[in-house]
């Protein structure tokens, strides 16, 4: 019998003290000063079917004709690496950092590592509409430049693209100095196995995880009254104001701002690993990759081969009937939350 294709090569391992003093002091002048920082949801979909492929769980399929501004929350998001490559420079040697490799290699076992990205977010007061998800995942010639994350992640859910997978692992470290929800919640056999969670509080503490292919949500966060931005919009954003407090804008007009204590921060910070030279060349030199037009004919295949109608997409990247026969063939999502942190559900009456 074929393995989930949803379950991580080891579980999560809880890590403190992940960063240093000055480490923490470089993060953290970061975010507060290089802002403005745009929501994540407005960085990553374009419609509610799109989430939905994401993070949309067995509750959300009851609700009625729901639009991405269903889902949105205080929940904005920044790069300090990417493209394999140091985004901000103050940061250099905590993108390159031999510590957090080999921490990722071990987990795999791996002889290489490649950083990838490493994203902060910060989130003010918030529900979570995320019924569980993944990170997006990464094939030899498909990955988050150049193909939407509704994709990448109904590709790892469907489990027909092993071939091309490359393999990665994370560590995040956390910063919520509060036990009001804000744990994490995983789901380490599979999403319709029983959850697992580490509870708030963090202090510069998280967890060496794969999460490109283990379900896992942020649970709600904050005070419970403050948890509604009522006017957050797509392109609502927030900066850092003096040296404690955070504000959301719509264009130059202030809807909210929160106290560092209110908030909660993660850093997030990712590699690929191969096992040897080859599988470490095999990426580089591109003679194994996988694109768009083989990918559309991987699921047109298997799909027909179910029974299941599939259209020819005139746009595979957004065309809407396509996402949602996708989004329903390949269906998956947790089946129960821990009773600490139960998952929220848009009020969309």
């Amino acid at each position: 019998m074929k393995e989930h294709p949803m379950i991580p090569a080891a579980r999560p391992r809880f890590v403190e003290d992940i960063y240093t003093p000055d480490e923490q002091a470089v993060l953290f002048d970061i975010i507060r000063t290089r802002g403005p920082w745009r929501l994540i949801a407005a960085q990553h979909f374009s419609s509610a079917e799109e989430f939905l492929a994401v993070a949309g769980g067995r509750n959300h399929t009851r609700m009625s004709a729901p639009a991405l501004s269903d889902f949105l929350t205080p929940t904005f998001r920044g790069y300090i690496g990417n493209y394999g490559t140091v985004l901000e420079q103050s940061a250099h040697d905590i993108y390159y950092s031999r510590r957090l490799l080999d921490m990722i290699k071990s987990m795999h076992g791996a002889s290489y590592a490649v950083p990838n990205s490493f994203l902060f977010n910060l989130r003010a007061p918030a529900h979570s509409f995320d019924a569980g998800h993944f990170d997006s995942p990464s094939w030899r010639g498909m990955d988050k430049f150049n193909t939407p994350t509704w994709l990448l992640s109904v590709m790892a859910k469907s489990g027909l693209f092993d071939r091309w997978e490359l393999r990665s692992g994370q560590v995040i470290a956390y910063y919520y100095d509060s036990d009001v929800d804000g744990g994490f919640t995983y789901w380490p056999e599979g999403p319709d196995a029983p959850p697992a969670r580490y509870p708030a509080p963090f202090r510069n503490s998280g967890i060496l995880t794969h999460n490109e292919k283990m379900f896992h949500r942020g649970e709600a966060s904050g005070p419970r009254h403050m948890r509604s931005v009522p006017d957050l919009q797509l392109d609502s954003a927030i900066h850092g104001v003096g040296d404690s407090e955070w504000a959301i804008c719509n264009g130059d007009e202030e809807i909210a701002r929160y106290h560092d204590r209110h908030m909660r921060f993660l850093f997030h910070y990712g590699a690929f690993v191969f096992d040897d030279m080859a599988e470490l060349r095999r990426y580089f030199e591109h003679t194994d990759d996988l694109d768009l037009d083989t990918a559309v004919a991987i699921f047109t295949d298997d799909l027909r081969g179910r029974g299941i109608r599939c259209p020819e997409p005139t746009d595979p990247l957004h065309d809407r009937d396509f996402v949602s026969v996708l989004n329903s063939a390949y269906a998956m999502a947790p089946a129960e939350y821990p009773a600490e942190a139960p998952l929220d559900v848009p009020n969309t009456a």
